[in-house]
C-alpha cells in the first residue's frame, strides 16, 4: 500500500548541477532511482506533481518532464491519467534489464538481493585483465568475485574488475551489501552511462554448478560486459554467468525514424512464468 502523496521537502532533493558534464534529465533520473533503491521513494509511491519536481531540481518543467517519461519507458514509473505518477509496484515488475543495476534490478522484481563475496583482492591491470581494460595497462583495479542472490536463490556469479584511479578506497566497501554501481555514483561521482555487452551460452561446469546449485550442464548465459563513463573511458568489467533454467532472455531494438541502422538495444532478462 503506498503513502499519501509525496513532497519533495520528504525526498530532501538537491538541485542539479548545471556546469556538470551529464545532461540535466539525466542527472535527475539517478538521483531519483538512487531514491527507489534506498527506499526514500517506496514502491507504489506518487511523485510530486511535475511541476513541484521541477522547482526543487531546479530545471525547466520540460527537462523534468523528459526525465519522468525516461523512466515510464523503463518501466520504473507509471503514469495514471487524472490521478498521476507512481513508482510500479514490485509485484508488478517481472522484467530484468542486463544494463543496469543487479542491485535494484532484483528489488524491482520484488525479490531482496544479496551477495556473497567469494574473493576480494587490489591489482594491477595487465595482459590477462578483461579486454575492454587492457588499454589501461598499468592501471591499479579491483578484483572482485560475487555470488549473486534473489532471496536466497542464487541467480548468478560475477567476476568484476573495476578501474580505481578515480574511485580510492573501494576495497573498504561491503560488497556483500552493497550496490558497486551505486558506490561508484554516490560515493565517488561516478555514474556509468554506458554497458555494452557480449553474449552467449554455456554449460555448468562443476565449479558454477555447485554454487548456483543446479544440474551438471545446465545451461548458463555467460555475459561479458564494459562499462562506461560520461568521458568515455571504461571503468568496469565483468564476466557473468546466470541461470537459464529459471530465467528466460529476450532481446528488444529500438530503430531510429529511418529504419535499421545505428540502433539502441535493450538487453532484457524476465522471470520465467511458473
Amino acid at each position: 500500500m503506498h503513502r499519501e502523496k509525496l513532497t519533495p521537502a520528504d525526498l530532501n532533493i538537491m538541485t542539479v548541477d548545471h556546469d556538470g558534464p551529464l545532461p540535466l534529465y539525466v542527472q535527475i533520473i539517478m538521483s531519483l532511482k538512487d531514491m527507489i533503491q534506498s527506499a526514500r521513494i517506496q514502491h507504489g509511491d506518487m511523485l510530486p506533481p511535475e511541476v513541484e519536481l521541477s522547482k526543487a531540481f531546479g530545471v525547466s518543467r520540460q527537462t523534468m518532464r523528459q526525465a519522468i517519461l525516461r523512466l515510464v519507458d523503463e518501466g520504473i514509473l507509471e503514469r495514471k491519467a487524472g490521478r498521476g505518477t507512481f513508482v510500479v509496484a514490485q509485484e508488478n515488475r517481472l522484467k530484468f534489464y542486463l544494463d543496469r543495476s543487479f542491485a535494484q534490478q532484483i528489488l524491482e522484481m520484488g525479490m531482496t538481493p544479496r551477495s556473497e563475496v567469494l574473493k576480494i583482492a587490489t591489482g594491477t591491470i595487465d595482459a590477462t585483465s578483461p579486454e575492454p581494460l587492457q588499454a589501461l595497462s598499468g592501471a591499479d583495479c579491483l578484483i572482485l568475485v560475487r555470488l549473486r542472490f534473489g532471496d536466497q536463490t542464487p541467480i548468478g556469479i560475477q567476476y568484476t574488475t573495476i578501474i580505481t584511479d578515480l574511485c580510492p578506497g573501494l576495497q573498504n566497501h561491503d560488497f556483500n551489501e552493497e550496490s558497486l554501481y551505486h558506490i561508484l555514483w554516490v560515493d565517488y561521482k561516478l555514474p556509468v552511462v554506458r554497458i555494452d555487452q557480449i553474449i552467449s551460452a554455456v554449460n555448468a561446469d562443476e565449479w558454477h554448478c555447485s554454487l548456483l546449485r543446479t544440474v551438471p550442464g545446465a545451461p548458463l548465459l555467460h555475459v561479458r560486459t564494459a562499462a562506461y563513463l560520461e568521458n568515455g573511458a571504461p571503468i568496469e568489467s565483468s564476466t557473468s554467468y546466470y541461470r537459464a533454467d529459471k530465467y528466460w532472455f529476450s532481446t528488444s531494438h529500438t530503430y531510429p525514424a529511418g529504419g535499421m541502422g545505428e540502433d539502441a538495444r535493450v538487453l532484457k532478462l524476465e522471470k520465467e512464468k511458473i
